[in-house]
């Protein structure tokens, strides 16, 4: 697991490490050649651009490419400009450790560069923190050296040097005074602090000083305050502690102090002291005192002494830019700045505008005379274990012909998304089998036959897309999760594909149903039997034959080969049997077997993030377009709701079998119940949602009630809440929106000496344990006795309900337990103490509740009134 852990973070790390290095190490090389052009001007400039460089490692180009993104993405809307060698130039060079752009593999590398290196990540990451330490060892050193200087010096409240400074302040208009500190420390004179800088002035210096030299050390000094060089010079030891490994960095911090110190001596000069005075005083500090061990005080020694005495003696004047070095510059922080954001509008524009012109050139088209009928026959042959069979036909010339087909793989077309990347779904996406028949008129037909292939299938996918939304009330969003998959790596014996060839038309190849020959990037299925699956590629590239390998194993597999090129091969393999089929033995071997032994492939197994499709609403469809009239929503035959009548109740809200009631409760309560989340999920509640009670009574219609088609508790409960949605919709107007905000939460998490809880026995019926409503002892339930909460078999995720329905507060299970137990927990009934139940939780069970926010979906009331009297 820790391995797989390290590879995973290894894998979405390195590659956006090396082009942040890459991209700044450039940056870096441009900036040195400007100031080698730019030699001959003043110190101060180049000191800018040194430490815009320093400033580079800390800032990666991506926030400028997504800005670029979002500009692209609002430009593709305006036009639908095609994609030019300007944006694959743009990407290979912006980003050359990406994937996606990586060369093919020879065939005797069993592993991508990426993979083949994710087992040294703990190793580097350890000589990675090992430096960092290091680094700040050293620092955290000689800055307790300077701070005892400092703590150990004394105030001067007079004499030769607190009278020039303050003569220079003046001068300067500096709005606050210097304080200075007289040390015994040999340290030479230098400004400590960022916030509030102070002024280190060694013991006896001033006595071997004249006036003229005591007034250009204090200049330079007081400039070093103006400009903020120790805050720069702070800021670049930051990139040398976390890039320590880089040695460019480091030669840049000799180049930021050389020009630092430069620009100061330039501007001392200027000020009218004169230079010889003024080179006289640096060498007198340097004859008493040492350098500051710390670039982040800044002193008046640093850089190299002999060259720089050199430029102050002879008397050059920096030369001002002329106008071919201003262009040079403006020119450089253009394209400092244009650069990543044209990389991120070129990014996004091209798919965004494909996209956009599908849109556009899609969106009149609709199904029409939609017929939507449950397949009673064939739910109940799958209902009953004996399968069914799917037979879906989204590609007629007049329409749309589907039989015996759940609205689960219904989406998976529409969205062309996997199974296992839908989440939220009810239990009758899979259980229900429709037959939908949809018809296009005739120039709808024609305009769909003279759009690009890729066109037309988008088209297809829009119009169900449209038809689900109008039939099933279908509502989704799209968010990103960790889920499971299989990356496809190459095998230890290397790849065993055949590389296709240029120009092949396969003539003689793989035929179609009309018996012409498929072509290059095509794959047929030909199937040798009940028990054997095959598959023929003709110049398929890996990534088109992912969504069959998919299909086959039930998870998304990601591409990991690292292979670029075209190939052709045949593939056999035994499908995997569905649960309760006939399992009679396989005539071959199954697909990851087949995978590794035709291939040269494998499949393993890997968590990534991945953009799921979360359905947020979905309903049976209406009796209009379905010929079985029980398959419309279900709808309260009878609901009310009223100002409680006995507000000393106790609050009480409950489902039955066929209704919902609620006792002296606020009706941000009933919609808590209604959406299944936690109040503090819930925001822009008007406050006579807390403060004002309620009685609710509401109770379905007895057919509905009745329904045989409303399988399973959790089914039930689903639609139950459901039918009160609606019902809050209608009686209180409530209109709200889902977005993600950063909220504070409570994770439940190990305590400090691990877990106390005993794990249930497996297939433990607990006939001594307590009883249900039918007097029957099994897992899975809570028992109250007294103030004390007994559990029988009861995974984590069933005491996380527990604790949130008694704080009301959303809690997140980081606990890593993924059993079930049995526990008692006493004392915990009753309190609203977060505290305390985590004293309670941390005492009996060794778990504890710990605050922290966290990126959650809440509800947003945009809208709500006060029910009308019943």
């Amino acid at each position: 697991m820790i391995a797989k852990t390290f590879s995973g973070i290894w894998t979405a790390l390195a590659p956006s490490l090396g082009n942040h290095l890459w991209q700044s190490t450039l940056f870096a090389c441009v900036i040195a050649l400007l100031t080698l052009a730019l030699r001959n001007n003043r110190g101060q400039l180049r000191y800018g651009l040194w430490l815009a460089a320093s400033v580079k490692f800390l800032i990666p180009f991506s926030l400028l490419a997504g800005m670029g993104s979002y500009l692209g993405s609002s430009r593709a809307h305006v036009s639908a400009p095609a994609e030019t060698s300007l944006y694959f130039a743009m990407e290979q060079i912006s980003q050359p450790f990406t994937r996606q752009t990586a060369a093919a593999i020879p065939h005797a590398a069993p592993q991508t560069a990426l993979q083949s290196l994710s087992h040294l990540f703990p190793a580097l990451l350890l000589v990675w923190l090992c430096g960092f330490g290091i680094v700040l060892f050293v620092w955290w050193v000689r800055w307790r050296r300077i701070s005892a200087a400092v703590r150990e010096a004394e105030r001067l409240c007079e004499g030769r040097e607190v009278e020039s400074l303050r003569r220079l302040e003046t001068t300067a208009g500096m709005p606050k005074q210097i304080e200075i500190l007289s040390s015994r420390s040999s340290l030479e004179p230098g400004i400590f602090g960022i916030a509030r800088p102070i002024l280190l002035w060694p013991v006896g210096i001033t006595g071997r000083l004249e006036d003229d030299h005591l007034k250009a050390i204090l200049a330079h000094e007081l400039l070093h305050i103006r400009r903020r060089d120790n805050l720069a010079a702070a800021m670049h030891m930051l990139v040398e502690a976390v890039f320590w490994f880089h040695p460019l960095v480091w030669w840049m911090g000799t180049r930021l102090v050389e020009e630092r110190e430069r620009a100061c001596d330039e501007e001392v000069v200027e000020s009218g002291s004169d230079p010889q005075v003024y080179a006289e005083s640096i060498l007198k500090i340097c004859e008493f005192c040492v350098g500051s061990p710390l670039t982040c005080i800044s002193g008046v020694t640093g850089a190299e002494l002999k060259s720089r005495i050199t430029r102050i003696m002879s008397d050059q004047i920096a030369r001002k830019l002329d106008l071919r070095r201003k262009l040079l510059l403006g020119v450089a922080a253009i394209l400092a700045v244009a650069a990543p954001i044209a990389a991120g509008i070129l990014h996004a524009t091209p798919g965004l505008a494909t996209a956009h012109s599908k849109s556009a050139a899609t969106s009149s088209f609709v199904y029409r005379d939609v017929s939507i009928k449950l397949d009673e026959t064939a739910t109940a042959m799958l209902k009953s274990g004996k399968g069914a069979i799917y037979q879906t036909n989204l590609g007629t010339s007049n329409g749309l012909a589907i039989t015996n087909t759940p609205l689960q793989q219904l989406i998976e077309f529409a969205y062309e998304v996997q199974g296992d990347r839908i989440a939220g779904t009810p239990a009758w996406f899979n259980t229900e089998l429709f037959d939908v028949d949809a018809k296009i008129d005739s120039s709808t037909a024609d305009k769909l036959q003279k759009l690009a292939p890729d066109q037309r299938t988008f088209a297809r996918r829009r119009m169900l897309q449209a038809l689900l939304a109008d039939h099933f009330k279908l509502a989704v969003h799209r968010e990103t999760r960790e889920l499971p998959v299989y990356a496809l790596l190459i095998a230890e014996s290397g790849p065993k594909l055949k590389e296709a060839t240029p120009g092949n038309t396969y003539a003689d190849g793989v035929k179609g149903p009309d018996g012409a020959p498929l072509g290059p990037g095509k794959m047929t299925f030909g199937p040798l039997g009940t028990s054997t699956l095959k598959v023929t590629a003709q110049a398929l590239p890996i990534h088109s034959f992912l969504r069959t390998l998919s299909l086959q194993v039930g998870r998304t597999v990601l591409d990991m080969t690292g292979l670029t090129g075209n190939y052709d091969f045949t593939l056999q393999w035994a499908p995997l049997l569905p649960k309760g089929a006939d399992q009679s033995p396989a005539t071959g071997a199954s697909i990851f077997q087949a995978v590794q032994q035709q291939l040269g492939l494998k499949l393993e197994p890997k968590t990534a993030p991945l953009e799921m499709l979360v359905i947020d609403h979905a309903e049976l469809p209406s009796a209009s377009n379905s010929a079985d009239t029980t398959s419309s929503a279900p709808a309260y035959e009878s609901a009310s709701i009223k100002p409680t009548t006995n507000p000393g109740e106790r609050q009480a809200l409950w489902f039955s079998p066929d209704s919902f009631t609620a006792k002296n409760a606020s009706l941000r309560e009933v919609i808590r119940i209604a959406y299944g989340v936690q109040n503090d999920r819930i925001l822009g509640a008007s406050p006579w949602l807390y403060s004002e009670k309620y009685d609710v009574e509401a109770k379905e219609s007895g057919s509905a009630a009745d329904d045989p088609r409303k399988l399973g508790f959790e089914q039930r409960v689903s639609e139950q809440k459901r039918l009160l949605q609606a019902f809050l919709a209608d009686r209180l107007k409530l209109v709200m929106h889902r977005e993600t905000r950063d909220i504070p939460v409570l994770a439940l998490v190990l305590a400090k000496n691990g877990p106390k809880l005993q794990e249930s026995k497996p297939g433990d019926t607990y006939p001594n344990g307590f009883k249900g409503p039918d007097g029957i002892g099994r897992p899975g339930g809570f028992h109250l006795d007294g103030n004390t909460l007994v559990a029988q078999g009861i995974p984590m995720q069933g005491l996380l309900w527990h604790l949130s329905e008694q704080l009301h507060r959303t809690i997140l299970d980081e606990t890593g337990l993924p059993g079930t137990y049995d526990f008692t927990l006493a004392d915990i009934l009753g309190t609203s103490s977060e505290s305390a139940i985590s004293a309670t939780l941390e005492d009996q069970l060794g778990l504890r509740l710990q605050p922290r926010p966290s990126d959650l979906e809440v509800l947003v009331i945009d809208h709500v009134e006060r029910p009308a009297e019943d």
